[in-house]
């Protein structure tokens, strides 16, 4: 055998020492890149997702999906598109991951809901048309009360009093949270039903609190929010591994990182891991 050769040997066994002891050890190579590309599904609307004043993307579906796709290793599309159409696309498969939701009967025949955090609701009311008296139970029954809701949803309000208040013409349906909230501040309607990412963004954010009370809610029970996984587009695997980040998300405290942008510090409780609390 040729000296270069015996060197040539020598120099690929030097190299491979550390694979071996690796090996050994019980560590691996990073695997290869993930390939896929998943298509996350949100609304065009806040506090889910808006655009600031110096063109970034922010919001709280928007913060936590790419976070997901993050910890996946993945690349993402977004679809970005009004409540009614969102929720349309996403039924008829034309995107893996929808967020944020609450719990939808129509949406669980076609993918699986995974819950992130609960919250309570809370009625905001303008103080002109209310007073300290008030309860959520005195205002539905108030006629001269106007309740404002988004078409083809539920923001925040129960089947029962959504029928009740259509019946009697006190509710008007708007196309997204932010019309909704525009129609209270500017009059057009007296109240809303809210959670409280969206009374931190549409009134404490504008200063508006002095002008509304925000009444809690303590017999509505807890609204629970999540993010729906498709069935036909993600593997069993796919949306076991998705379920685990999820969960983690919150586990690890950054949920609570997010939530602190958009809420209220006396709402950050929904938000921490759980268990801390």
């Amino acid at each position: 055998m040729s000296v270069t050769l015996n060197k040539l040997i020598a120099s690929v066994f030097i190299a491979m020492v550390p694979l071996i002891s690796q090996a050994q050890d019980g560590i691996r190579p990073l695997a290869p890149g993930c390939e896929k590309r998943y298509v996350l599904s949100f609304q065009d609307d806040a506090p889910g997702f808006f655009v600031d004043k110096n063109n970034n993307k922010n919001g709280t579906a928007y913060e936590l999906l790419l976070e997901i796709v993050r910890r996946l290793g993945c690349k993402s599309t977004e679809q970005i598109t009004p409540y009614l159409k969102n929720k349309e696309n996403f039924q008829r498969n034309k995107s893996d991951i929808y967020a944020l939701s609450t719990q939808d009967k129509e949406m669980d025949k076609v993918a699986d809901f995974v819950e992130m955090y609960s919250f309570p609701r809370s009625l905001v009311v303008s103080k002109k048309d209310s007073n300290d008296k008030d309860t959520v139970a005195t205002l539905l029954k108030n006629p001269k009360i106007i309740f404002g809701n988004v078409t083809g949803g539920f923001l925040f309000i129960q089947p029962q009093e959504r029928l009740e208040l259509e019946a009697k013409h006190r509710l008007r349906e708007f196309t997204g949270p932010t019309s909704v909230f525009n129609a209270l501040l500017e009059g057009r309607i007296q109240a809303t039903f809210s959670s409280p990412a969206f009374t931190y963004y549409f009134i404490t954010r504008e200063k508006k609190m002095d002008q509304f009370r925000a009444i809690p809610d303590p017999q509505g029970g807890l609204y629970h929010a999540g993010f729906y996984l498709a069935r036909k587009r993600l593997t069993e695997a796919e949306r076991g591994k998705i379920r685990e980040i999820i969960h983690e998300i919150r586990a690890d405290g950054t949920l609570l990182k997010i939530a602190a942008k958009y809420v209220n510090p006396e709402d950050l409780v929904y938000y921490k891991p759980i268990g801390s609390f």
